[in-house]
């Protein structure tokens, strides 16, 4: 498993810890940032991403009712 698979996976479990559903998560390779699809998405769990170190970018809806959350890790 390489480096970013494993970072990926960490954000996972983080992410799925706070309640949201997770229908995938992929990193763009030239921004470093998380695409997040998921079906429901509101201030509650933008607070918590914050709390993790996620920074929300942007939401954007797509014709089959997802949402895709661009996420950025915040630099401690």
């Amino acid at each position: 498993m390489d480096k970013s698979q494993e970072n990926i996976d960490v954000w996972y479990k983080k992410i799925e810890l706070i309640g949201i559903e997770i229908k995938s998560l992929d990193e763009d390779m030239d921004t470093g940032r998380f695409k997040l699809k998921t079906r429901f998405m509101n201030q509650h769990f933008i607070n918590e991403l914050d709390k993790i170190g996620l920074l929300l970018i942007n939401i954007t809806g797509t014709y089959d009712g997802k949402l895709m959350v661009l996420l950025d890790g915040k630099n401690s």
